[in-house]
């Protein structure tokens, strides 16, 4: 060996240390890779419950260009019903705000994936009845529930929770309606 670190070799086990988590795998015994993080492109073994594929396929759904409410489910269903209901509550769409739009589209969004999570939520405790009467285990799975509802409702307040009455008709158009009614009571 070199006296000032000329001609240093590290040993195997200290460049397998170095490299680990760099995709690099050692060749070892053959028994694959110990060092790398993760598996290939595609691999559904690290799943542990559907919210990941969930939050994946809303964010393949965002790169394609489409909609983050999915129509085709009853959770995006009930959350565009959800969304005319609001808009119509608040005197339709040509009485609201863009701001007002922008929270509606928020709580539309929220509404789908809080109804997502909650039918992941049933799913794994269908899959792992163990879960059900463990206290951590769904403490940890309605832990992901907690901030979807607190941003639900910041945006449901500020969009007010009363029904606003429609707007006023102008003298113009209710004269316009009683002379509609007189000349079909005429003919």
């Amino acid at each position: 060996m070199a006296v000032n670190g000329e001609g240093y070799q590290p040993s195997r086990k200290y460049q397998r240390y170095r490299n680990r988590g760099l995709g690099q795998s050692h060749t070892g015994n053959g028994k694959g890779n110990h060092f790398a993080i993760g598996g290939p492109k595609g691999n559904k073994f690290g799943e542990s419950h559907g919210l990941i594929s969930l939050r994946n396929a809303i964010r393949n759904r965002g790169k394609r260009g489409r909609s983050f409410i999915d129509l085709r489910s009853n959770s995006g269903q009930n959350a565009v019903a959800v969304q005319a209901g609001l808009i119509n509550d608040l005197g339709g769409i040509e009485h609201i705000s863009t701001a007002q739009k922008v929270l509606i589209e928020l709580v539309g969004r929220e509404l789908y994936y809080l109804d997502e999570t909650d039918q992941r939520i049933v799913h794994v405790c269908r899959a792992v009845p163990k879960l059900k009467h463990s206290p951590k285990g769904m403490a940890m799975l309605y832990g992901y529930r907690s901030p979807i509802i607190a941003n639900l409702s910041k945006h449901l307040m500020a969009l007010g929770l009363e029904k606003k009455p429609p707007p006023a008709k102008s003298l113009d158009e209710i004269l316009s309606e009683d002379d509609d009614v007189t000349e079909e009571r005429n003919e």
